[in-house]
């Protein structure tokens, strides 16, 4: 139901009259957000804050003859240091550790749906097996493709029609059995701000993820080499884990990693990688 209070007089906003406004509900597709919102006070982060040179792998990106984005960069290298550390691709579910076999990334795209725009998260399946540009690929057509975004089913569908202090209830003793956990899409993740502006951020610290890889935007500032002050191409990039699962030195040693993958452009050389697929993964059934 929408209601407008309407205003005292024709020329009531130029002579300080009370404004009018309108009252809507909270539609139902965003409810798993608040949800998730919610579920992040319970969370216990370790954020580090890093900037990665990335002149070296700019130029290797430039020279490729495939389109390669640098969300579909930062995925594949993000994907490959998951695999070289597996101890981060882990989720807590009650009093265990639930960790997974394979490294998944879930990648976070904005897509026009009946003329709004809606929030997805994209999963690339194995994403440490696959290619910059493979990646880039799948992102964007999940980002511009066509289909329906991904539907409510089975426990979910369920849930978000009960009130939200019980959903949310619901969705916290449903995590703690590893089976459901299972089904929360992947444990790592990466939402790009870089579109927006090239400052620091960090994501909200939201469940199912242990791991969120925040892009800022790729831009020249000045660094000291050999003692001289030269222009570098720097990727500000953020990383937020769970410390439930991950302690302060795994979380250095595995963001070490990722930086030596990153500066190096070493994923870049990966294009012969299989193809893969790309899902639009259901945030209702994330938990708190």
């Amino acid at each position: 139901m929408v209601r407008t209070e309407p205003e005292t007089s024709p020329d009531a906003r130029h002579t300080g009259g009370p404004p009018g406004y309108a009252v809507r509900r909270i539609p139902p597709e965003r409810r798993p957000v608040l949800d998730r919102l919610a579920g992040a006070s319970r969370r216990f982060q370790v954020h580090a804050l890093t900037e990665f040179d990335v002149t070296e792998a700019r130029a290797r990106l430039f020279d490729s003859e495939l389109r390669v984005t640098w969300t579909g960069f930062v995925v594949a290298s993000l994907a490959r240091a998951v695999a070289m550390h597996p101890e981060v691709n882990a989720r807590k579910a009650g009093s265990r550790i639930l960790a997974f076999d394979r490294v998944d990334i879930g990648a976070t795209v904005e897509r026009e749906q009946a003329g709004a725009a809606v929030l997805d998260v994209a999963v690339v399946r194995d994403a440490d097996r696959r290619s910059c540009a493979t990646i880039s690929e799948l992102l964007s057509t999940a980002k511009h493709g066509p289909g329906e975004p991904p539907r409510q089913r089975g426990l979910a569908r369920g849930l978000v029609r009960l009130p939200a202090p019980l959903r949310r209830t619901a969705l916290r003793m449903a995590a703690t059995s590893p089976r459901v956990s299972a089904t929360f899409g992947p444990a790592v993740g990466v939402t790009s701000l870089g579109m927006l502006s090239d400052a620091w951020a960090w994501a909200v610290p939201v469940a199912p993820l242990t791991v969120i890889a925040t892009v800022g935007r790729v831009t020249q500032r000045p660094e000291v080499r050999d003692d001289r002050i030269v222009a570098r191409w720097m990727l500000p990039l953020t990383l937020s884990f769970d410390h439930a699962v991950i302690d302060g030195a795994p979380a250095a040693r595995f963001t070490e990693t990722l930086r030596v993958l990153i500066e190096s452009g070493a994923a870049l050389r990966d294009d012969a990688a299989p193809q893969g697929d790309v899902v639009l993964h259901d945030e209702t059934a994330a938990g708190p």
